[in-house]
Order: C-alpha cells, then structure tokens, then sequence
C-alpha cells in the first residue's frame, strides 16, 4: 500500500511538473510568435511608408537631378513635412530620424534665404546645395538599412 501511494504521489508531482513546464512554454511560444507578427507587420508598414518619402526625395538625388530651385525646394519640404506628420513620421526608427532632422536643418536655411525666396525660379548653386543633397542621401541610406533593402536575404 504504501508503494502504491508513493507511485500515485511521485505520479502527481511529475504531472504537476510536466503541466508547469508545459503551461510556461506555450506562454512563452505564444509571446514570440505575437512579437514576430507584430515585428513582420510593422516593417511591412515601416517599407510601405518609407517608399514615399523616398519618391518626395527624388528631386534632391545626387545624380541625373535637373536644377534645383526654392520653389522645388519647398515642394520637397511641404512634401516631407506631410509624410512626417500624416504618413510615416510614426514609423521613423531612432536610427532614421536623426539623419531625416539634420537633413531637415540643412535644408531650412534655403527655405528661410529671402533672396532665393525673391527669385523662386532661379536655379540653386549646385555647390551651395552639396551637404543638403550628401545629407538627403545619408537619410535614403538610412531608410534602407532600416527595412534591409540593400542586405542579402537573410533566407
């Protein structure tokens, strides 16, 4: 009789265990697997919402870019300043935003210079506009790199 009991006693506390076990990796399981949809889903936002700002951003590019003027130049920052505000802002990661606000900063100065305000036609020296234009690219760069874009399949 007691070797019974020991069997049924040593039978619960396995079974308890086991239950134990089993209770906290599934909890677990479930956790990651909500913390990788969730993951999958906001960089399935993150790159839908990048492409816009890349495509408002097409007029700075360093290469094959017509002359630069304050009016395109505050086309591309109305147009930024939406995205930011109504589209993708949310979704800049801490690596991304310090690039977008210092190209940003870069460009305000022409946006604020009275005497391009008083000619908003004319081209822009191309040689004034160099760090804006390197400090747009650096944003693209680090759009890329956020959404992994540039980076072989990780499959």
């Amino acid at each position: 009789m007691a070797d019974t009991l020991e069997s049924v006693l040593i039978g619960g506390v396995a079974g308890l265990v086991s239950s134990l076990i089993t209770y906290f990796s599934t909890r677990a399981r479930i956790r990651l697997d909500a913390m990788a949809m969730y993951d999958k889903d906001l960089q399935t936002s993150r790159l839908d919402k990048y492409k816009l700002l890349w495509a408002a951003l097409e007029p700075l590019a360093r290469y094959g870019r017509g002359d630069l003027t304050y009016n395109g130049l505050v086309r591309v920052s109305d147009a930024s300043r939406d995205w930011y505000f109504k589209e993708g802002g949310i979704y800049l990661t801490r690596a991304s935003r310090d690039p977008y606000f210092r190209w940003k900063a870069l460009l305000q100065p022409f946006l604020d210079d009275a005497e391009l305000r008083a000619h908003p036609d004319m081209p822009i020296d191309a040689a004034r506009l160099e760090s804006m234009i390197t400090a747009a690219s650096a944003l693209r760069t680090s759009l890329s790199d956020d959404i992994g874009t540039k980076q072989l399949s990780r499959l």
